[in-house]
């Protein structure tokens, strides 16, 4: 869970970020050109009588050392403690003092956190234990609680989070923090903008304007931001997220519209603007689309369960090398090793956001290598190649390959549907023909006589057109898919 709300915390905020899981309480969090190591625990008693208010995370003399390793490649530590019954993150400094071979111990106070849930925050002052019981030291540090919603803003101001009079002002930052409109916000308002209506206009007296505020308020409840008079700026307790208010989003909305006149400017642009780029296509809007993820989005308020509503997502532990290399363009001449493919592994999603690629084509196809349906392909086609005794590899780049004597085979596997298969077929070209130039002919790590094959999830033929076929003729790559346990190409030729 406190993966899920860290991602949801920096999502409704429209943060631009990446995220990954690199050890079993470490996160790696990338922020444009900001790094953060977040190492991450679940407060407890310390087993002891001396106080029973007290909990408290603590830090493993093997965690510490891999801490220094990360602050050595410039990385933020963010030291974090979650309490599931109060949902509330406490956060600690981490610096220079802290003892690298003894097991140490971070604290804070039940009642702390319990006034965190209530009032979003809470600070408190504690004495450095010093492990060795050296009596004189007595140095006093503060520990910083927040409903774990606020993420996204302990972390816009991190590093003044633990100065004294920084944590005065938080309840002030908190009311501008949480007053723009959230992710979830701007889908239910884009959604009731593309509703059809007899007018051409929405009216101010349209019930679902209600029914969108109302759902706004309650998601509000949800995240623990009660009362309102806590969160929000006081003058706008009894209008929040109002009719009159939502009403002025869908104007901002019309006016955002290319293929509509009028509306109202409105303010937070870039938001609005990535939110309508979402659902945007050949300059309309996918109205489908929107409108599964807005009554998705419904129910899970309905639900009232804030677990159910910042949804539950898997990601996926990698090895770090795995996590930094993206493109072949992008990193140094090393070579890249030739790996086993493990059949049958189970499933593990992914989160990518494609605006943390430099290279839009690379953050697409990155997208497409998490997708289920293109790990249970690979999986396929290994399976095959297994069964006729030939090797099964893979590595940081190319999906699949495998070799016969001094013939290799060279797969890029691609998914598509009717919208995409244009884009793909375009990407996978691309992808084939600069793996063999630098795997074959730079690293010399495949054979130079190695074969090119496209592999889509399903049979393609209806989405082909001529000059398409002629084009992967011309750059000697077949196009293939799976079908009865073979690898079959154009007019079922079976290949493998």
């Amino acid at each position: 869970m406190i993966l899920d709300l860290i991602n949801y915390s920096l999502d409704q905020n429209h943060q631009t970020f990446s995220i990954e899981k690199t050890d079993s309480q470490l996160l790696t969090l990338n922020i444009k050109s900001k790094k953060y190591i977040i190492y991450f625990a679940e407060v407890s008693h310390s087993g002891g009588s001396r106080n029973l208010d007290e909990i408290r995370i603590q830090l493993s003399v093997s965690i510490k050392h891999k801490l220094i390793g990360y602050t050595a490649e410039d990385y933020k530590v963010i030291l974090l403690g979650f309490d599931k019954d109060t949902n509330t993150f406490t956060f600690w400094k981490y610096d220079d003092s802290f003892e690298t071979n003894t097991k140490q111990s971070l604290y804070t106070r039940k009642n702390v956190i319990e006034e965190a849930k209530r009032n979003g925050f809470s600070k408190y002052y504690y004495r450095k234990r010093d492990p060795f019981n050296n009596r004189r030291h007595d140095q006093r540090s503060l520990s910083l609680s927040v409903n774990a919603i606020l993420f996204s803003l302990v972390l816009k101001n991190f590093s003044k989070i633990f100065d004294r009079d920084f944590v005065d002002t938080f309840r002030e930052k908190i009311k501008r923090h949480n007053f723009p409109y959230s992710k979830d916000d701007l889908l239910l308002s884009l959604y009731l903008y593309s509703l059809e209506r007899k007018t051409k206009n929405i009216d101010k007296n349209d019930p679902e304007l209600l029914f969108v505020s109302k759902l706004c308020n309650e998601r509000f409840k949800i995240l623990g931001f009660s009362p309102l008079s806590n969160f929000i700026p006081e003058d706008y307790v009894k209008k929040f997220r109002n009719i009159n208010g939502i009403y002025t989003k869908i104007q901002n909305f019309k006016f955002t519209d290319p293929n509509e006149v009028g509306g109202y400017p409105g303010g937070a642009h870039g938001p609005q603007q990535k939110i309508w780029d979402i659902y945007f296509e050949e300059n309309k809007i996918d109205k489908n689309r929107l409108k599964n993820d807005a009554e998705n989005l419904i129910n899970k308020i309905k639900s009232k369960n804030l677990e159910i509503l910042i949804g539950k997502e898997q990601i996926l532990k990698t090895e770090k090398k795995e996590t930094q290399i993206y493109t072949i363009s992008s990193h140094s001449n090393d070579e890249p090793e030739l790996l086993d493919i493990i059949i049958n592994k189970e499933y593990q999603n992914r989160i990518i956001n494609p605006d943390n690629f430099k290279d839009k084509i690379e953050g697409l196809n990155q997208i497409d290598k998490a997708n289920q349906i293109h790990e249970k392909t690979i999986n396929n086609l290994a399976i095959i190649f297994k069964n006729k005794g030939l090797p099964i590899h893979r590595t940081i780049h190319i999906d699949f390959f495998s070799h016969q004597k001094n013939k290799g085979y060279l797969f890029e596997v691609k998914t598509f549907n009717k919208d995409n298969f244009k884009e793909q077929i375009r990407h996978g070209i691309m992808q084939l023909k600069e793996y063999f130039f630098s795997y074959a002919l730079y690293w010399k790590k495949i054979p130079t006589s190695t074969n090119l094959y496209l592999l889509v999830d399903r049979d393609p033929e209806k989405f082909l057109n001529d000059i398409q076929k002629k084009f992967l003729l011309s750059e000697k790559i077949k196009i293939c898919w799976i079908s009865n346990n073979k690898v079959v190409t154009l007019k079922n030729q079976v290949l493998f």
